[in-house]
């Protein structure tokens, strides 16, 4: 049985979504081990790497539409974040 890929859901982009996760889980598995900050972010790359070269032996992927796949998602991922932490920020502010 072979998986189609449905609408946006491209092999890319699941590619993209399962290697930045696992890159965030190893840099936080890092960090509350104790490391240094670029021996976190060495891991994080690592770990991303290996999880998009594993994924790409076994699947055949463009690699440009899994790093732009990426790129998105952490550009929409930290606009979210910046207007998260203002909101909370302004809260703080109003409290005081």
């Amino acid at each position: 049985m072979k998986l189609a890929p449905t609408g946006s859901f491209t092999a890319e982009r699941l590619t993209a979504l399962v290697a930045s996760l696992a890159a965030a889980l190893v840099a936080i598995v890092a960090m509350h081990g104790g490391a240094d900050l670029f021996d976190i972010a060495g891991a994080g790359l690592l770990a991303y790497i290996l999880t998009v070269g594993g994924i790409a032996w076994k699947v055949p992927l463009t690699l440009s539409k899994v790093l732009t796949s990426t790129t998105k998602g952490a550009l929409i991922g930290s606009v979210i974040t910046v207007i998260v932490l203002i909101g909370i920020w302004r809260s703080f502010k109003g409290l005081v």
